[in-house]
């Protein structure tokens, strides 16, 4: 993937930055930045890139992203409630692996802590309990001053690191080594894989978007995103059919249709191999999470 560095601004009175986002959208291109990031979801759904994951948000998502880690989240097209449009929003910290001192680093207490930082690398999502609990105090830091910022944030990386249940994004530790020059590239695919992943797609489509012969493109594609653009197609689409069995209750077909899969057999082998259950125990196991039972496995 071919990022845009961030360049975060500095402010005077605080040692890191806390940030409560409200807009229509989140922001994008593809980017990353030096400092590592802490990312609650209030409200808004779509689809992220973290590293070489790609996987779908909603309200309540919390992830923690090394520095130097290619990331975006890409909106969906805005919804409508009575008449009014719904809006993205989200609270972050962002803060430099230096911030408490490298004899902080070194004390056998902050250990834990550290090895989550490296762990970061590669996408950290929360989960149950602390993950409640995290969120409680990400809303608390936003409201913080003075050196309760400080000790907040120290509880919320002691919460992470000690969470069960964590969840390891990328398949490896991604970090952005390319140039800026063509960062408009990928970006331009992506979104045009966002809008019309529910219909047929070529590689000689996106291979003309990127201004590459299909050979060419596949290969730079693989390079830079660390899969095959049909890989990270199926992903996309496979994101988008959860949504709709979760929401809509949809049969199978027509999630594999809508989705723009052609071949039922070939859509259950592709979900399944994502998700690791079947759509229908997928949805089932949704379902059951909800009404509080046990979910159910493949």
């Amino acid at each position: 993937m071919q990022p845009i560095l961030e360049k975060v601004k500095a402010n005077i009175n605080h040692s890191f930055q806390v940030n409560h986002l409200k807009t229509d959208l989140f922001p994008s291109p593809l980017h990353f930045h030096p400092e590592i990031e802490i990312l609650l979801v209030l409200q808004g759904t779509g689809t992220r890139f973290i590293g070489d994951s790609v996987g779908r948000f909603s309200p309540g998502e919390l992830i923690m992203i090394g520095g130097n880690v290619p990331h975006v989240w890409y909106s969906d097209k805005p919804e409508s409630q009575n008449g009014r449009l719904l809006d993205s929003e989200a609270v972050y910290i962002l803060f430099e692996s230096d911030i408490f001192g490298d004899q902080f680093w070194s004390l056998p207490e902050s250990r834990m802590v550290l090895k989550t930082i490296e762990y970061s690398q590669r996408g950290i999502k929360l989960k149950g309990e602390a993950k409640a609990e995290i969120s409680v105090l990400m809303n608390e830091i936003s409201q913080a001053s003075g050196f309760r910022r400080i000790s907040l944030l120290f509880e919320i990386l002691t919460k992470i690191a000690t969470a069960d249940g964590k969840e390891l994004l990328s398949s490896q530790v991604v970090q952005n080594k390319i140039n800026q020059g063509d960062s408009n590239r990928l970006n331009k695919v992506y979104q045009y894989v966002l809008d019309n992943s529910s219909r047929k797609i070529t590689l000689d489509d996106v291979a003309s978007i990127a201004n590459f012969a299909k050979p060419a493109f596949c290969r730079y594609f693989k390079q830079r995103v660390n899969k095959t653009f049909i890989q990270f197609l199926n992903e996309i689409r496979v994101g988008h059919a959860c949504r709709l069995l979760i929401k809509d209750d949809l049969p199978v077909a027509d999630a594999c249709f809508m989705t723009g899969f052609n071949n039922i057999s070939y859509f259950i082998k592709q979900f399944k191999r994502q998700t690791g259950l079947t759509p229908l125990k997928y949805r089932r196991s949704v379902h059951n999470s909800r009404d509080g039972s046990h979910p159910s496995s493949s």
